[in-house]
């Protein structure tokens, strides 16, 4: 499900951009291309920009065609973020109402994200999400580095609360792990969504200056 908020939002993220110009393939090879130089689908490293393209593709398609339970192609008319999307090791985007609820353990998929996005550098163990009703209170724990972490989100809806970023970056931060959050794709934002890079100084130079991406702070 949450996979799913995900893909649907990034669908409609990137729509405004799709109307004003059409995003060739060979634009979407040049920003593969970028994002590679950037430190991006590391695990493609054998493969060239163009057979990269048509990996993601291949994936794209099947993602698609699972969702709607049927062959379906969707194109890989992709916006940067969209894109780099798909190496999640380096990127995290989430729609921060992402259907929070008892038993959706979200706030489990979260934490798993930030350890993908950490490329295991922040493996997190016996994480627990746990709801005394359907409205709260909240208690998430895990134990990393052989100690036990514990916060309490407050309940808000669907919506998820910021204690899980805080508490995970700050893993993260022991860990050495550099995250910032980038705030636009082309001038575009992100609406109820966030996304966090994990990227060195030199990477997110990079990606500001060849894809015009801007980023919070260093």
């Amino acid at each position: 499900m949450f996979q799913v908020l995900a893909l649907i939002l990034l669908m409609s993220c990137n729509s405004n951009e799709k109307k004003l110009m059409k995003i060739t393939k060979e634009k979407v090879v040049e920003n593969i291309n970028v994002l590679r130089s950037a430190g991006f689908f590391e695990k493609y490293e054998e493969l060239t920009n163009l057979q990269v393209y048509d990996s993601l593709y291949s994936i794209r398609k099947e993602k698609y065609s699972e969702i709607f339970k049927k062959p379906y192609d969707p194109g890989m008319e992709l916006g940067v973020i969209e894109l780099a999307e798909y190496d999640n090791t380096r990127l995290l985007f989430l729609d921060l109402e992402a259907d929070v609820a008892k038993d959706n353990n979200v706030y489990i998929n979260v934490i798993n994200a930030f350890s993908k996005l950490s490329n295991n550098q922040f493996q997190p163990k016996e994480i627990k999400e746990k709801w005394e009703s359907e409205t709260g209170p909240i208690k998430v724990s895990f134990i990393s580095n052989d100690s036990l972490v514990l916060f309490e989100p407050e309940y808000n809806n669907d919506w998820l609360n910021e204690s899980v970023f805080s508490t995970c970056l700050k893993e993260l931060t022991n860990k050495d792990v550099r995250i910032v959050e980038c705030l636009s794709d082309d001038g575009f934002g992100y609406g109820q969504a966030i996304a966090l890079m994990r990227l060195t100084k030199e990477e997110q130079k990079i990606l500001e200056t060849k894809l015009n991406l801007k980023f919070s702070s260093d």
